[in-house]
């Protein structure tokens, strides 16, 4: 087991990473189940800056590319002080932060309505709709 990094050693890796985990937000998302879900996450992936992706316990998340309003161009925190829990406790857990991991963050990840098309249609899921 990786022992857990000290704050400066972690601000090193966040500079190191360019502050990956800033620079965009994810949400759980229902695991699609029909016609309509599946439709759903193609509409959210043809618009910018957004992916789907699902993680090592099969929970599915939209992923909105965006800056906090607080990044610094060098990778730093402009409100550190300040920062919320979720700030705080990143990274607190080498598993957590996606830089450190061993693992990829994702088993599967979208950028595109035809990428994810294209792995629904390999696992041979039934998502069209009848025209």
């Amino acid at each position: 087991m990786t022992k857990k990094p000290s704050k400066t050693e972690m601000s090193r890796v966040c500079v190191q990473c360019g502050a990956r985990c800033c620079r965009y937000i994810a949400t759980e998302i229902d695991t699609p189940t029909c016609k309509k879900d599946y439709d759903h996450i193609r509409w959210y992936l043809m618009h910018g800056n957004i992916h789907v992706f699902v993680d090592h316990e099969g929970d599915w998340c939209l992923e909105v590319e965006s800056s906090c309003e607080h990044l610094a161009p060098d990778g730093s925190c402009t409100n550190y002080s300040n920062r919320p829990k979720i700030c705080r406790q990143y990274g607190a857990d080498h598993q957590t932060c996606e830089y450190l991991a061993e693992d990829a963050p994702y088993e599967f990840r979208f950028s595109t309505a035809d990428e994810y098309e294209a792995w629904l249609d390999k696992k041979k899921v039934k998502w069209r709709w009848k025209k």
